[in-house]
């Protein structure tokens, strides 16, 4: 496999731009299918609380949808499964896009995200599913009982991206009420087929508060970038802005976007 990994460094600074990244996801995932190019992905986006597809069949989403707006937070259903997350300047999104996953069965490539991440941060990571954070899964990542972090992947052609979801800092707290609110507003009266999460808003701490020192998304960012240079990667920073520039590119990206656009106008043309 390539030991050059390109970087791509992204900021979403702007309610046009919230369907970028997975947009860019659906692009990237091409490309290193047919390049065998290893691509890592940052992004960080204003206030914004990204809606899983199970989420749709919440019994009283659009007051849901509503309390979110009151709230000034962005909102908007990503192409993929599982429940809402929260982001804000204080979350760092991190996709590390590999080649050849039929070589890289599902749970390796957990184990993957989770040894970097282990190794970038700390040896007291555990993983484990957090059953009353929001978006629990079984690749949730915590310390001392805390969740700071969930993994997810995407599989296709020959790639899989595998995603991390990083609790950097910020107030915790005051994203995991807006899950619990956002939860027993919409899923009232109770779901009978869906086992929507009943969070408790203590159990999911920032990685800054866990580890008890400052640490900000550049240094996080920095941390990770170490561990895989330390692995024999070589990081170019350089290349994905020509990769992003291509025909091949856009039009991936573009059939992707046009995808979001479809499911969240779908959405959003019920309230």
């Amino acid at each position: 496999m390539n030991n050059t990994i390109i970087l791509y460094d992204q900021k979403i600074s702007s309610n046009k731009d919230m369907l970028v990244p997975f947009s860019d996801t659906g692009a990237i995932l091409k490309f290193v299918s047919e390049n065998s190019q290893p691509v890592v992905h940052f992004w960080v986006t204003p206030p914004t609380v990204i809606l899983g597809m199970q989420d749709k069949r919440l019994n009283n989403i659009i007051p849901s949808l509503e309390m979110l707006s009151d709230k000034e937070y962005l909102f908007y259903l990503r192409n993929s499964g599982g429940l809402g997350v929260v982001t804000d300047s204080g979350i760092l999104n991190f996709t590390i896009f590999l080649p050849d996953k039929d070589n890289l069965q599902i749970d390796d490539a957990y184990e993957k995200m989770y040894s970097i991440l282990k190794s970038a941060f700390s040896d007291q990571i555990k993983t484990g599913e957090i059953t009353n954070s929001y978006c629990p899964g079984t690749y949730d990542l915590s310390i001392n009982g805390k969740k700071f972090a969930g993994i997810s992947q995407r599989r296709s052609g020959n790639a899989v991206a595998i995603m991390a979801y990083i609790s950097i800092n910020g107030d915790q707290k005051k994203r995991s009420q807006l899950m619990k609110d956002f939860y027993e507003i919409g899923n009232f009266p109770k779901h009978k087929n869906i086992d929507f999460p009943e969070i408790d808003i203590h159990c999911m701490e920032n990685l800054d508060q866990l580890l008890g020192q400052e640490l900000t998304i550049d240094q996080a960012k920095q941390k990770i970038i170490n561990v895989l240079i330390a692995n024999k990667y070589n990081i170019d920073k350089e290349e994905f802005f020509i990769i992003q520039n291509s025909l091949p590119y856009r039009e991936a990206f573009n059939a992707t976007l046009k995808d979001l656009i479809n499911r969240n106008q779908t959405l959003l043309g019920e309230k």
